[in-house]
């Protein structure tokens, strides 16, 4: 039985090795997945590195043994590679659960780009700090063939992002469906939720508002400036201009912070403690100093009275 389960070890180690090499040479391009979708990609990259964690965790309990415990560092990063692609699956499976929105694939594909990426990146600092140096390059050579590949999500669907978050729609929704979000002036998200539907609603204004500015009709760059100008000129009428002047009334209360006057401001308990210390050291230097001036003068005293006895005792005899 245990020649049975040592082999078997052997050739699940083996067939891992030649897993790992074919899916990084073909980009897991040919690797199975479970459903045929916009998302397949992502399923194959997964497979791609689940083979080469379990390939690497292999060769370094193999190698390492229970060393592997005391390299925290190693540890902590096949840890992290584990995290990460259980994250990724995570999203994969959310998207299934939401009925595959296309307006989500955004946020999809850069959580997934992004956690696959890190993922890459620690399995590359643990080769790189592999202490079997000759099993790194090994590995590196069946995990790595063509370098790594896998590139962060790029700036384009970063910026996809923002539109959906910054604009109604269904996404938005969806990825905020737990939020509580009821709009009233002590939940600051509640008044975020307002002040970005309102943002729609007056950026063609704000739009109107800046080409006015360009050209020099407007000479004011302070929004609540721009808007008496812009209604004395009759560019806007008071309906529009009173809505540009909530808006910035509710970013103003949004990115305000707690202003307080210099008297409301009371000393703490730690500072008082702090000052009572200090004056208790101040007033025993204090002390200390008088005592030695009390000291030497009466020193000093005593040596005179000495040597004006001895002229006296030498002056009689």
């Amino acid at each position: 039985d245990f020649d049975k389960a040592l082999f078997g070890h052997i050739g699940y180690a083996i067939s891992n090795a030649a897993r790992s090499f074919v899916l990084a040479m073909t980009h897991a391009k040919f690797s199975d997945v479970p459903v045929q979708s916009s998302t397949s990609r992502y399923y194959q990259n997964i497979n791609r590195y689940s083979a080469a964690f379990a390939l690497t965790a292999d060769f370094a309990m193999l190698t390492l043994g229970g060393r592997l415990k005391i390299k925290e560092r190693l540890s902590a990063r096949l840890g992290d590679i584990f995290s990460y692609m259980y994250m990724a699956s995570a999203v994969l499976k959310h998207y299934e659960n939401q009925g595959r929105q296309p307006q989500d694939l955004p946020l999809v594909e850069w959580s997934v780009r992004t956690l696959m990426y890190q993922a890459q990146e620690q399995l590359h600092k643990f080769l790189q700090n592999f202490p079997n140096r000759p099993v790194a390059w090994l590995l590196r050579a069946l995990i790595f063939p063509r370098g790594r590949t896998y590139s962060a999500p790029s700036d384009r669907i970063g910026q996809n992002i923002v539109e959906l978050m910054i604009s109604p729609s269904g996404a938005r929704d969806r990825l905020c469906q737990e939020v509580y979000r009821e709009q009233h002036p002590d939940n600051a998200l509640g008044m975020l939720q307002a002040a970005l539907e309102q943002t729609v609603v007056v950026s063609p204004l704000q739009r109107k508002l800046r080409e006015a500015e360009k050209a020099g009709t407007i000479k004011s760059s302070y929004l609540p400036h721009q808007v008496e100008e812009a209604l004395d000129l009759g560019l806007i009428d008071n309906e529009e201009a009173k809505l540009l002047s909530d808006y910035h009334e509710a970013v103003s209360d949004l990115i305000a912070v707690d202003d307080f006057d210099p008297s409301e401001i009371g000393q703490s308990p730690l500072a008082k403690t702090a000052t009572k210390t200090s004056t208790k050291k101040t007033t025993t230097k204090k002390k200390t100093t008088r005592k030695k001036a009390v000291s030497k003068k009466t020193t000093s005293k005593k040596k005179v009275a000495k040597k004006t006895a001895k002229k006296t005792v030498k002056e009689t005899s």
